[in-house]
């Protein structure tokens, strides 16, 4: 029978030398589309996962092995039915029953072979009447019988150059080879393992292979050949060890040998099929004077299958993790494609990082990709952990082992690269580069004895710069990704309810990397992207690196600008940002205020000194005047001072949508004459929706004459007086009573900050000062502030403050005013361009003029068909360009009608997004206008 199985093998067509054996990618993709809802890959890495490339929605990973707790359920998972639509795949299913445990208790169908076929080829002695079958040759050897031995030097051949030592175990738990020199050792050796039969074989002395395929239902496919690097000085405790691999070509061998590789793999593989066994194996050979010599199988997925992978997909290949699943659900698998292996001279490679001594691992870096200079490495970075297209000096980090005690010889992790990491010879040495990654995989590895535990809610050193590390490559990549999506991001309710609702966390987490990761991706991320230079909608926040800088240090600080005998730092550098942005915008050097959340509480903060300072503690008949386009802050404020809506009075606007100042005349005398007592009017300095100024030089003399207090709500438009063409702006602002600046809209600041600045500052403390407002308690006693000590607390509602302003001072001290204003110009300039473009446009009209970097249009087609509802169209406009387009282009009404609003104060949006997001525009509405 085993003559006939060879004489058939010898039949089977092998596949020309230079290739790379697999199921064309598409093909096999679109077969695992249609046959599975899930498939998880359980392992306590996700190398595997990872290395199928871009994961299809129906891939994810476990971290499930045997040697690792299972994972609890979460208490709303229910098991499914298991079943071929629901899969799971192991790396070594055979050890324990945590991977059997974990598929009955979720409901998955776990695919790999029979245990005892498993078993079978695992066997280092039995696997050599496999190899018999096959007609692949092994090394010489004698085997030691368990029971009734002879003498260490009965088994010893002199003609051999050396020994190599196998118990039956895989070297995945047993770690059962050694090298040995003379009788002396074998006798040593065969002490050590008594009453377990050995495999005694021939030392070669070439280079060693590995052959990675998958034993199909009806055929088997042979994959890639890479160089085993085993037993390596600088990485390994014993000669047997696996230290890595690197894929080669054909031409990286002396001729014949991948050819000899490859068909050996091929005939193992077909009488593993023989026996039962599907799936992905490893078939590990050894060179001896020009010939591959058998050594053992490996019945499982290798760590080898990553690199693998990566040489597949570059060959338009389905990955093996994929052709392992089709063997099992498919009676036959679609017909091979034979593909060159990638050209050029990427070979990715890995290296695994042994224990060097017995020894407590308390923390290991995490997982990620990793890049190095000539000083040290960085990482994890945001990239993903893809072998494609990765640096030269970069790399992939997979944590094996787990804190805890670990024995020499234990791995602890793969680490992986693009290129070569060692010649093609039987124990290179590691080159410079190589060592210098495995130093920094050490180096970032916690030994030794237990340090003290940190104190409660503490984190250790090296956990906290880890995760900054992390977290600044979280920050890098969210600026320098800004045009990597579209920028509407509205996720259903649903959906991010089952991504972040979870019970209260009873117990912490030491991968507070991963937490981060999790937090960015599935909350901070699923938003719309307001900073997206295709952002036109609303005001385009944009935020800016050191900013970010300032808010974590503030908070790491604890700053808190509220008490000088709290935060006098903190105090006075916000007395000092208030003094830049007065200056900055041409305000008088009395002026005075403080940093709040944002234009909201500023108009509240000014309206309340006001209500104070004019009508004291009596309401009645009090009115307050702004104009219809004011922004509805304003009546949320006039609320919580105290006023009724009546007491609120709108004012309607003139046709450029301003405050009128006549109208408001007549209002505040019609309102004196019926006994009402008029104290304040807000002007709009940049209404929301059109960018218009209020009239605010006649305003002000308006409000000189009546005696009323005059509030300017700049949030949107106070910082164009910054600018040269602002500067008519500042005559007014300098004789308004209070003054609201949002430095998170045309400051390009992150949320939160805005600002309050009034003419006399006193009037602050004289509404919030804490002796006003003292109780009984004189808990606060102590903080009163003496001679020249400032204490914000008493200018505003707050009593324990943020530093919001360090963001702003930073933002200055590191780009200068200069910068900012060049910014707010562009913003002007792109407004201007867009309104040049749309007045060019026959079928785009321009509603309002650019104001402030805010502009509105109509889209109306040339021919208007029948039935044309304008207003319905440009919502639809709206909506067909955020859904389909990459941009962000909201609606408003103007004069009743339904309009387009750009506002173009992002300072990295530039004339292409504005040309682009209006032939959108066109493109949208004209394809409603057809017919």
């Amino acid at each position: 029978m085993r003559h006939r199985l060879s004489d058939h093998l010898d039949d089977v067509t092998t596949p020309a030398v230079d290739e790379i054996d697999g199921i064309d990618a598409r093909t096999g993709l679109r077969l695992l589309d249609e046959l599975l809802d899930e498939a998880v890959w359980l392992d306590h890495c996700a190398f595997v996962s990872a290395s199928f490339g871009p994961a299809p929605p129906w891939l994810r990973h476990e971290p499930v092995s045997a040697w690792h707790p299972v994972p609890a359920p979460t208490p709303r998972a229910r098991p499914g039915v298991p079943g071929p639509r629901r899969v799971c795949v192991s790396f070594a299913p055979e050890h324990g029953t945590n991977v059997h445990d974990w598929a009955r208790a979720h409901g998955y169908l776990l695919l790999a072979p029979e245990p005892g076929v498993t078993a079978r080829a695992a066997d280092k002695i039995r696997v050599l009447e496999l190899f018999s079958a096959a007609g692949v040759p092994a090394p010489s050897f004698v085997l030691v019988p368990a029971a009734g031995r002879a003498p260490a030097r009965a088994y010893w051949d002199d003609r051999w150059p050396g020994a190599v030592v196998q118990r039956r175990e895989n070297n995945l738990i047993g770690r059962g080879t050694v090298s040995v020199n003379s009788p002396a050792e074998l006798d040593r050796c065969l002490s050590a393992w008594p009453d377990e039969p050995l495999r005694l074989s021939r030392r070669a002395s070439g280079i060693s292979l590995t052959v990675s395929a998958c034993a199909g239902p009806d055929r088997t496919v042979v994959s890639a050949v890479s160089h085993q690097l085993v037993g390596l000085p600088e990485l390994a405790a014993s000669w047997g060890q696996h230290c890595g691999n690197r894929l080669v070509h054909p031409g990286d061998l002396p001729e014949g040998l991948y050819a000899q590789a490859r068909d050996a793999a091929r005939r193992v593989g077909e009488v593993l099929r023989a026996h039962g066994f599907r799936g992905v194996f490893g078939l590990d050979l050894v060179e001896d004077g020009g010939r591959l010599l058998a050594i053992e199988v490996n019945p499982r997925f290798q760590t080898v299958v990553s690199l693998v992978q990566a040489a597949e997909r570059a060959a338009g290949l389905l990955p093996s993790l994929g052709l392992h699943i089709l063997s099992f659900l498919l009676p036959a698998l679609p017909p091979s494609a034979s593909r060159a292996l990638p050209p050029g001279r990427r070979r990715p490679s890995q290296l695994v990082v042994h224990a060097a001594e017995d020894t407590t691992v308390r923390a290991l870096p995490p997982a990620g990709r990793y890049r190095h200079d000539s000083r040290t490495a960085t990482g994890p970075l945001p990239a993903p952990p893809d072998l494609a297209g990765l640096g030269d000096d970069e790399s992939l980090w997979w944590v094996i082992a787990r804190p805890g005690p670990v024995a020499a010889g234990q791995e602890l992790a793969l680490l992986q690269f693009a290129h070569p990491v060692a010649g093609l010879e039987p124990r290179p040495r590691l080159p410079l580069g190589a060592r210098v990654w495995t130093a920094a995989f050490r180096e970032r590895t916690a030994t030794g004895a237990e340090e003290p535990a940190p104190p409660p809610l503490r984190l250790a050193e090296e956990p906290m710069r880890e995760a900054g590390r992390h977290a600044i490559d979280l920050v890098v990549a969210r600026f320098t990704g800004a045009r990597d999506r579209p920028p509407l991001r509205v996720p259903p309710p649903d959906a991010l309810r089952a991504a972040l609702d979870e019970p209260l966390p009873e117990d912490g987490t030491d991968d507070l990397c991963a937490v981060l990761d999790r937090v960015t991706r599935d909350a901070l991320g699923e938003a719309t992207r307001l900073d997206h230079p295709r952002s036109f909608a609303f005001t385009p926040a944009t935020g800016n690196f050191p900013a970010v800088l300032a808010d974590a240090l503030a908070s790491a600080h604890l700053s808190v600008p509220g008490a000088w005998l709290v935060g006098a730092g903190p105090t006075q550098l916000e007395l000092t940002t208030l003094d830049w942005l007065k200056t900055l915008l041409g305000l008088p050097g009395e002026t005075g205020g403080l940093f709040v959340s944002g234009g909201s509480v500023a108009n509240l903060t000014a309206l309340a000194v006001a209500r104070d300072h004019l009508l004291g503690d009596d309401r009645t008949g009090a009115r307050l005047y702004c104009s219809a386009q004011a922004h509805p802050s304003v009546a949320r404020a006039a609320h919580l001072v105290g006023l009724t809506r009546d007491q609120l009075s709108v004012v309607p606007t003139d046709d450029a949508l301003r405050l009128d100042p006549v109208n408001l005349a007549r209002r505040i005398a019609h309102d004196r004459a019926a006994g009402l007592r008029p104290f304040a009017v807000v002007g709009t300095l940049g209404t929301t929706g059109t960018g218009a100024v209020d009239p605010l030089d006649a305003l002000a003399d308006l409000c000189a004459r009546e005696g009323l207090w005059f509030h300017v709500d700049g949030a949107h438009g106070a910082a164009a007086a910054a600018t040269a063409r602002g500067h008519g702006l500042r005559p007014a602002l300098r004789r308004a009573d209070s003054l609201t600046v949002d430095p998170h809209k045309w400051l390009f600041q992150p949320y939160e900050i805005g600002c309050v600045l009034l003419r006399r500052p006193e009037l602050l403390r004289a509404t919030f000062d804490l002796t006003r407002h003292a109780l009984d308690s004189d808990y606060l006693g102590p903080t009163v502030p003496r001679g020249a000590e400032v204490n914000l607390s008493d200018h505003g509602p707050q009593q324990s403050r943020g530093l919001r302003a360090l963001k702003l001072w930073l933002s200055l001290k590191t780009f200068g005013a200069r910068a900012f204003r060049q910014a707010i110009d562009h913003g002007m300039d792109l407004a201007e361009h867009a309104a040049a473009l749309i007045a060019a446009h026959p079928e785009l009209s321009l509603v309002t003029p650019p104001g402030l970097a805010v502009l509105t249009f109509r889209y109306h087609p040339a021919d208007v068909p029948p039935g044309w509802d304008a207003d319905r169209a440009q919502e639809h406009i709206s909506r067909a360009v955020c859904a389909q387009s990459e941009a962000l282009l909201l609606t408003t009404r103007v004069h009743g009608a339904t309009v387009l609003r750009m506002c173009t104060v992002n300072p990295t949006s530039t004339r292409d997004d504005v040309a682009y997001v209006l032939d959108q525009a066109v493109c949208h509405g004209a394809s409603l206008a057809r017919p």
